[in-house]
């Protein structure tokens, strides 16, 4: 039998951070293993991020975090033509192993989407490798821009996802 969860996502601003948020948020990248350098100073890059807890403990996090420029150079996506149009990112998404399926990652994303507003925003993800990411893109109207291109962390392949407003 499945005890009850009780799943609740709290959106914090800039503005609201601090160093608990800062540890969280850590502690999450770490697990998620994907992101490198001062994993406590991420946050400060975050104009909001949301943290998902079930049964208090965090389950899962995200970000709108300042545009990462490289992805739409040539020697990535290969649309530099575009990074002038976007100053935002959705970003570090993250859901722990034993609450994934649960639709956690869709309300984060969801959530952060309609509290940025009607701004252009980009995300970038591993195409094979994350095929749930890519579908919570698309659903939320993001669209492949670009050519894939090789991870420098890992061995996926990362594709340049573009929501217009």
């Amino acid at each position: 039998m499945v005890k009850d969860l009780k799943i609740e996502y709290h959106l914090i601003h800039k503005q609201e951070f601090d160093d608990t948020h800062r540890q969280v948020f850590a502690e999450m990248l770490k697990r998620q293993g994907k992101v490198q350098g001062d994993l406590m100073s991420k946050v400060d890059r975050c104009k909001m991020i949301c943290i998902a807890r079930v049964n208090d403990n965090p389950a899962a996090i995200g970000a709108i975090k300042q545009k990462t420029n490289s992805d739409f150079t040539v020697e990535k996506a290969g649309v530099p033509e575009l990074a002038k149009e976007f100053d935002w990112e959705l970003g570090y998404l993250y859901t722990n192993k034993e609450h994934g399926g649960r639709g956690i990652a869709s309300v984060i994303s969801k959530t952060l989407i309609d509290n940025l507003g009607k701004e252009n925003l980009m995300a970038s993800t591993e195409i094979s490798a994350n095929p749930a990411t890519v579908r919570i893109l698309e659903k939320n109207g993001f669209r492949l821009f670009g050519k894939p291109w090789k991870s420098e962390i890992h061995d996926n392949f990362l594709g340049l996802y573009l929501k217009f407003k």
